[in-house]
């Protein structure tokens, strides 16, 4: 895995126009047999911590930033997405829209929500399956939740 950090479509489009489509391939490839769990973080490219990052690094995921109109239901299929961290700036039509259209499908969707000084985890989906009413969890427990959608030993 690189360690050169990667940039959202809209920061990559800012710095290098014409290259930011073939930039933000490159961040999450189309579908192998040899690629690791994807992750797409869906919202402002700052919104995601160091921290957070690290932890996926760690559990072995490819993960890339993504603008929330850029997450699109067929995008994240296209592209073989395992989890959708959507952020508390996506519309909250545009994040039912992702749910609705992803619902059945192997995707597990959690989203973000800022809450003093930590955020709360909110599950919508769970391998496609609704889990709406289901309690949240802070951020300390969102890489035990990733491993056991993902089915990575801890």
């Amino acid at each position: 895995m690189s360690s050169v950090p990667q940039v959202s479509p809209s920061i990559a489009a800012a710095r290098h126009p014409a290259g930011a489509r073939e930039s933000y391939r490159r961040a999450l490839p189309e579908s192998s047999p040899a690629v690791k769990s994807r992750i797409l973080m869906v919202g402002r490219n700052t919104s995601w911590g160091a921290p957070l990052q690290v932890t996926l690094r760690e559990l072995g995921c490819d993960f890339a930033f993504a603008a929330s109109l850029r997450a699109t239901p067929e995008f994240v299929r296209k592209k073989s997405v395992a989890v959708l961290l959507v952020d508390s700036t996506v519309p909250p039509a545009h994040r039912r829209k992702l749910a609705a259209a992803l619902a059945g499908s192997r995707v597990s969707i959690f989203q973000l929500f800022p809450v003093e000084n930590d955020c709360w985890w909110l599950p919508v989906l769970r391998q496609g399956e609704d889990c709406f009413g289901s309690p949240g969890f802070r951020t300390k427990d969102l890489r035990g939740q990733l491993a056991r959608v993902l089915e990575i030993p801890e």
